[in-house]
């Protein structure tokens, strides 16, 4: 069932594809502060939900399956395969590719990425409260590395990378409302993205002592984690 909270997310999501150089560059709080912001809530969004969240999703099926890590195991690969892309960007043999090639490889894992992404977050049955919470830290999340795909590769980013992401992130969302939201399947995809999201919050969004701004993470995160556990308490979330 499609809501006005899903409706209002899937917009905000794919605005931050379209946008996140300008947002974070036009950002009244400034550059430093809004990434470090991104940083506090991502670090704390993982630990609070996504590490929890894969946990009780391996718990479900371990039972029907032949070990109890096998979730965990994709989560491992999810991490594996971005920190490769990573790796690949940064080598020598990448130097002596096309820009646009390099590009193009990290921007077409990072459309797979904001797909898996959008389709775990619209097919879950997260509604008002709740919602606006997820949605902030995925938007945030999403800010910080869209951001640094675009300022390492400005003119591809802004003349077709972003609609890629876009569009994938657009894709997402629809067959996330209206495609199946349990199994295997579902399972493995949360357990993919989760360690993905562990690779790309750790190695981009913990900022660096040149970037950050350590008071904004530092508050942001207690903060984000203080608000969620009261929240998931009080709603049995």
């Amino acid at each position: 069932m499609v809501t006005i909270e899903s409706i209002i997310i899937g917009i905000v999501f794919i605005l931050i594809q379209l946008y996140a150089l300008t947002i974070v560059e036009r950002s009244p709080i400034g550059e430093k502060k809004l990434l470090s912001l991104s940083g506090g809530v991502a670090i704390a969004y993982v630990f609070i939900y996504i590490l929890p969240t894969l946990h009780k999703k391996q718990e479900e099926f371990g039972g029907s399956l032949a070990l109890d890590t096998e979730l965990y195991f994709l989560g491992l690969l999810g991490l594996l395969v971005y920190f490769s892309v990573y790796s690949f960007a940064q080598t020598k043999a990448a130097t002596h590719l096309t820009e646009l090639t390099v590009y193009m490889v990290q921007a077409s894992f990072f459309m797979v990425y904001s797909f898996i992404i959008s389709y775990v977050v619209f097919s879950t049955d997260v509604k008002r409260v709740e919602s606006v919470f997820y949605g902030l830290a995925i938007s945030l999340h999403f800010i910080e590395w869209s951001y640094h795909l675009g300022k390492k590769h400005p003119r591809l980013h802004k003349t077709r990378g972003r609609y890629m992401l876009a569009g994938a992130t657009f894709l997402g969302s629809i067959l996330g409302v209206f495609g199946p939201s349990s199994g295997l399947l579902i399972e493995s995809m949360i357990a993919f993205s989760s360690g993905a999201m562990l690779f790309n919050v750790i190695s981009k969004e913990l900022p660096f002592e040149k970037h950050a701004h350590l008071p904004t993470f530092l508050i942001s995160s207690l903060i984000y984690a203080a608000t969620m556990i009261s929240l998931k308490a009080f709603f049995n979330w």
